[in-house]
């Protein structure tokens, strides 16, 4: 996790190297394109205490048949290292020894009815159990503090340690600075649910002394209760936590924004998070729970860009800016097993990868098992709209292997040339897909290669450097 990167937008010719220079020099690209040549350097590298990138399970998800072959592959193909169980608002009323959800219809602070969601799923810990044998998962269990009680929970995760299922980062429930009907019931102001936590959380750390606890934190900020909402957790229950949870769920602002404005609002949101995490005192980790393309989009129904290459470029984008926080210990992306519009992966016995998994697995993979972290750092860089960046890079290093992660957000190509300290070395393989904007699953371009002296990345594209991607990621 590191420092924001400045990076390069449009065709241009980029030199990594170890020295970093704000001399600009302009030349022919291949392509016969003028191109810019950027001198590069690689940033010192930061320890990751966490597996860095993982995600979600919700309603989908917990339906799913995990012993289904298909099922297994997905879960080792996305290579995670973290899984948010149950996931996020299904854990507010979740039954653990059952498997099942019992969560009423509710109102939101708009005044907007929700659905309820009555169901017996299953899902035990020995499906969890299961989950994290086949796929060497670790759990972040998000318990459950509106319709369960402390000694209930905490059994639960007796009941898993006993199972071997490791109990190593425990969420304080979900997303209760909203206003809807249930949550205002049983917690009317943030202070009571930091009373709440404040009880809560020394019971947990006694039973498990070597877990980490976090509560949940507000992201949004538009709200009176959303306001405060921070401030009264770390004055109430500070002492008593080791982290703060934060979602990420930002919409681009306008009425038809293009492919520009849309990869740039991720850049344009992270921003604003960084804001919130900013006021969080610094002694405590955060860790983002939940983060997608923000289904609220264009006259506030799901995006029409959601199953399109422009959702896999964006949720990528964001999870690798995340990456890049000094502060955030781990991130869940919202969610594993879903619709193709919002999913990693489509759910049913045979899923397969969605736009936006197909992207997200470059990262996944490149972080799996590592311990550090190095940015990419450009000196000179045009831009997106808003001045947001147009090639971003990050490489993940590990027990002797970096592991590089390159995204082309703009509409031309972008050659690189190898250079030290970066992944970027001649004789490394080199995986790539690329797309329109608005191509599905199904119109994505998959190439490999051999890095020679160059590497060239087609418009809108990722690349995976010194590592394999999943086929089912770029066929």
């Amino acid at each position: 996790m590191f420092g924001k990167a400045s990076l390069a937008v449009g065709a241009v010719l980029v030199l990594l190297m170890t020295g970093c220079t704000d001399a600009g020099v302009t030349r022919l690209s291949p392509s016969g394109e003028h191109a810019a040549e950027v001198r590069v350097r690689a940033a010192s590298p930061l320890t990751l205490t966490a597996p860095i990138n993982g995600s979600n399970l919700d309603y989908s998800g917990v339906g799913e048949d995990f012993t289904a072959p298909g099922v297994i592959t997905a879960l080792r193909d996305f290579r995670g290292g973290t899984i948010r169980y149950p996931g996020g608002t299904i854990a507010n009323y979740w039954d653990w020894q059952n498997g099942s959800v019992n969560q009423p219809p509710t109102i939101s602070s708009t005044g907007r009815p929700k659905p309820g969601h009555v169901r017996d799923y299953g899902f035990t810990l020995q499906t969890l159990k299961g989950i994290v044998r086949e796929a060497g998962v670790t759990p972040v269990f998000d318990l459950n503090l509106l319709t369960s009680t402390l000694p209930n929970q905490l059994l639960m995760l007796h009941t898993a340690q006993k199972l071997g299922i490791p109990v190593r980062y425990v969420e304080l429930g979900n997303e209760f600075y909203l206003g809807n009907n249930s949550y205002l019931q049983v917690f009317p102001t943030a202070a009571s649910y930091a009373r709440t936590v404040a009880r809560w959380a020394p019971a947990i750390r006694a039973a498990f002394p070597h877990a980490q606890i976090a509560a949940v934190g507000s992201l949004p900020q538009s709200t009176a209760r959303e306001n405060s909402w921070n401030r009264t957790l770390i004055s109430v229950a500070g002492a008593e936590i080791n982290a703060v949870t934060l979602h990420d769920y930002f919409a681009p602002i306008g009425k038809d924004p293009g492919p520009g404005q849309i990869l740039g609002a991720a850049q344009a949101s992270w921003r604003s998070t960084q804001q919130v995490i900013a006021a969080i005192p610094s002694r405590y980790r955060i860790w983002i729970t939940e983060f997608n393309l923000s289904q609220r989009g264009r006259s506030g129904g799901e995006p029409a860009w959601g199953t399109t290459w422009l959702h896999g470029l964006y949720v990528a984008e964001l999870m690798s800016l995340i990456d890049q926080s000094p502060r955030v210990q781990l991130d869940d992306y919202w969610d594993l097993f879903s619709n193709p519009s919002t999913g990693a992966f489509t759910a049913g016995l045979d899923p397969k990868p969605t736009v936006a998994g197909a992207a997200l697995m470059f990262l996944t993979n490149a972080s799996a098992q590592a311990s550090r972290v190095t940015p990419l750092r450009f000196a000179v860089t045009p831009a997106l709209p808003d001045g947001a960046a147009g090639v971003i890079g990050v490489s993940f290093n590990g027990l002797n292997s970096t592991r590089t992660v390159l995204i082309n957000l703009t509409d031309q190509a972008v050659t690189m040339s190898a250079g030290t300290g970066t992944g970027l070395s001649t004789g490394a393989s080199l995986v790539s897909i690329s797309a329109a904007p608005t191509a599905t699953i199904s119109g994505l371009t998959r190439a490999t290669s051999v890095l020679g002296t160059t590497i060239t990345l087609p418009p809108y594209a990722i690349a995976a450097v010194g590592f394999t991607v999943p086929i089912a990621a770029t066929t």
